[in-house]
């Protein structure tokens, strides 16, 4: 058995060179061969982009249509290895025409080679998709009001009063199912850091009732931008004062009166604010024959002055507590004697 092994040993060990080379030889043979015939060969080519063609038959009935924009085939390909061996995804196109569009909502692909000298050596055995499947709808229009939201802050002592539109509407051309979704238009306003009024153009978005913005690319607006012209005005905090409370009934008496907030926060412009030190309630509040603790509900916006409003944070509605308390009769015995007169 060794005597065996060292024979096969031997060999292969001898003339490794010579037999290197013949090696070589046979392959070069084999390739030579090869190139001579040029043999059959089947390959696969991967990721041929579908283009849709003739998108006017839809839009022209004012309808648009939506597939998937990334769509490929591939395609089984035979012919000869010289060819079919140096063929790639840019030698062919794929092509779905809307004007084959079925009652099922589907188009045929059609798939060929870009060149004709490609096309006449190579055959397309088969493709992986047959049909794209292409979904038609009806285009229509809706008004719909603008809404505005602002972005940023403004400094301290600064607050939005109000705003007016340049146009109040916009109408959104888009798919009815695409109309369905919005429930907002609002224009996007940045009021960062303002302290006068201004006005700039606003971009306008679409919400659904989530507070997700609606997108697609069948959307059109009668306008992308509104001008928005935003009031800016000062803030300023003062005391409620109460100037007359009546009398109560007989033998009561007012102990004390509070108001409650006994601050509101007023809006109005700088220099109108710059002469109030506070709002006075300068009408007597009623308490006849009252006995008890009474509070009184006071509207304290009739006591602004012109151009004067209440903050949002703040109330108009401030309560008068009133507290009441019984007089208390004491008699005292005094002897005559002891009055000193002069």
């Amino acid at each position: 058995m060794k005597k065996a092994i060292m024979k096969i040993r031997a060999s292969l060990t001898n003339n490794v060179g010579i037999k290197i080379i013949a090696v070589l030889i046979a392959a070069l043979i084999w390739l030579t061969v090869v190139n001579i015939s040029d043999p059959e060969k089947t390959v696969v080519i991967y990721n041929i982009p579908i283009t849709i063609t003739n998108e006017s038959v839809v839009t022209d009935m004012n309808m648009v249509y939506n597939t998937d924009k990334n769509a490929s085939v591939n395609i089984t390909v035979s012919g000869k290895r010289s060819v079919v061996s140096r063929l790639s995804a840019d030698d062919f196109k794929a092509t779905a025409s809307l004007k084959e569009l079925s009652k099922v909502n589907s188009v045929p692909i059609e798939v060929s080679a870009k060149q004709n000298s490609i096309g006449r050596n190579v055959t397309i055995e088969k493709q992986s998709m047959q049909t794209l499947e292409v979904s038609v709808e009806e285009v229509k229009k809706q008004k719909f009001s603008i809404e505005v939201e602002y972005s940023g802050s403004l400094d301290k002592g600064y607050v939005t009063a109000g705003y007016t539109l340049s146009n109040n509407n916009v109408t959104v051309e888009a798919p009815e199912s695409v109309l369905e979704k919005i429930d907002r238009v609002v224009a996007q306003c940045d009021i960062d850091e303002e302290t006068y009024d201004f006005t700039r153009k606003c971009a306008i978005s679409l919400y659904d009732k989530n507070g997700n913005i609606v997108k697609s690319e069948h959307i059109k607006l009668s306008a992308k931008n509104v001008k928005v012209s935003v009031t800016i005005l000062n803030e300023k905090e003062v005391p409620v004062v109460v100037n007359s409370v009546g009398t109560p009934a007989t033998g009561y008496h007012v102990d004390s009166v509070e108001v409650s907030p006994e601050n509101i926060v007023l809006v109005g412009r700088k220099e109108t604010l710059d002469a109030i030190d506070s709002i006075v309630v300068d009408d007597t509040i009623d308490i006849s024959d009252k006995t008890d603790n009474t509070v009184v509900e006071i509207d304290i916006s009739k006591y602004l002055p012109e151009g004067v409003s209440i903050s949002e944070e703040s109330t108009n509605i401030v309560g008068v507590d009133i507290k009441i308390n019984q007089l208390v009769t004491k008699k005292f015995t005094i002897n005559t004697k002891n009055i000193m007169t002069d």
